[in-house]
């Protein structure tokens, strides 16, 4: 049973998050448009379907599905990308272990259902992408994993730290043994059922010994949902980085990203809202990553990369030669998301909106289209027995505390 609840209920929803929803005027100059009104969404179809992503990019895609054994219904949606007229709903998240939190899995469902609200209402084909973030270097972030065992206890399931966590992208770690650890530890915490003997072989399977944890974990996504047409994107591909080549030499020769960013957080700050992301003034949004990652820092004409001076042109010679070794900070993510791919619409949860208000002019600079912001799904899932409590003890959903 399904019991919607109105999200200002909710003390740790941030103002922010229910403007967007209930008040979009006031957040109106941040972003691309309102996506509760049917015009909105037609023109950000218009505007994607006049900037086309490079087609050989699907290419790297077909590829990367094809290494994975992708389920036929993703790559049959792989291909759609291949026709002029296709958009993307896209979502993202890093490639937390067994699939992350539940937030995870409901970025996907929402990009899914969204993408075929969208193919019918308004008559074009549109796929869903889940972006695998898998440059980000927080180790942390990806290794560890909390379910409820038979008796609701909240059991935390932690990977060892592979060499290499917290300095290289975790797209590059391999699982170690341990990894055969942290799966039984999942089979004994999950209560019996006649799901669990499956769920189990499956991690069994897609989470191996010398694997990397961003491939396991699209593997386990594409098996949990692969068969709705999700797209899953390993964004540590080497191949995919020469096809956004152009947007990186654009941030090294004019960096103005983080100025633009910080102004729309003043900006936000002054409506009585708060700025997610305060860069700092000499970043680049880009780092080099050479075995670990390094930041890129530009003082007038001269490059800090990591603790190494640079001089403009080696940097950009290095791009040419090596664009592999070269990632964006959050800040220039998304617009290398949406050169890539032909995004009509992008689906956060709340505290990546607060960050997506302060792009709008990164994208105008770059004149790569913003897309449409559509908030992700929230849900909290009870068993039986916990129903019965709430109503038993006449308890209300939002007097729940995590813990």
């Amino acid at each position: 049973m399904q019991h919607s609840i109105d999200i200002c209920r909710f003390s740790w929803i941030r103002r922010l998050a229910v403007d967007y929803v209930f008040n979009y005027n006031s957040l109106a100059p941040f972003f691309a448009g309102d996506p509760s009104t049917p015009e909105a969404w037609q023109k950000a179809i218009t505007r994607r379907l006049t900037l086309r992503p490079p087609s050989a990019f699907v290419d790297v895609l077909a590829a990367q599905q094809q290494s994975r054994g992708a389920p036929s219904e993703a790559i049959a949606a792989t291909e759609k990308l291949r026709r002029p007229d296709t958009v993307a709903v896209v979502t993202g998240q890093q490639a937390g272990l067994f699939g992350g939190p539940l937030f995870t899995l409901l970025k996907a469902v929402t990009a899914i259902k969204l993408a075929r609200r969208l193919s019918k209402e308004q008559s074009v084909p549109v796929v869903a992408v889940f972006w695998v973030d898998a440059e980000d270097h927080d180790w942390n972030e990806v290794a560890s994993c909390a379910v409820l065992d038979a008796g609701c206890q909240v059991r935390r399931i932690v990977l060892k730290p592979p060499p290499g966590a917290g300095e290289m992208p975790v797209g590059s770690l391999k699982l170690g043994d341990s990894v055969w650890t942290a799966v039984e530890a999942m089979a004994s915490a999950l209560p019996p059922n006649e799901f669990t003997a499956t769920i189990i072989n499956d991690l069994h399977r897609t989470y191996q010994s010398g694997t990397s944890i961003s491939e396991a974990f699209s593997q386990w996504l594409e098996t949990v949902l692969g068969a709705e047409g999700l797209i899953l994107f390993d964004s540590s591909d080497p191949a995919a980085k020469p096809f956004v080549k152009n947007l990186f030499e654009q941030e090294l020769r004019n960096t103005q990203t983080a100025a633009l960013a910080t102004e729309a957080g003043t900006q936000l700050v002054a409506r009585g809202y708060h700025a997610q992301v305060t860069p700092h003034p000499e970043s680049v949004a880009l780092f080099q990553v050479d075995g670990v990652r390094n930041a890129i820092r530009r003082n007038n004409n001269s490059f800090t990369v990591g603790n190494t001076q640079m001089a403009l042109d080696d940097l950009l010679k290095a791009l040419d030669q090596h664009p592999e070794q070269f990632s964006p900070n959050v800040l220039l993510r998304p617009l290398v998301q949406d050169s890539l791919f032909p995004t009509v619409c992008y689906v956060p949860g709340p505290n990546e909106l607060a960050y997506l208000a302060q792009l709008r002019n990164i994208y105008e600079r770059f004149e790569v289209p913003m897309p449409l912001i559509y908030l992700r799904d929230s849900a909290t899932l009870l068993d039986s027995t916990g129903a019965r409590f709430l109503k038993r003890n006449n308890l209300s959903l939002e007097v729940l505390q995590p813990q």
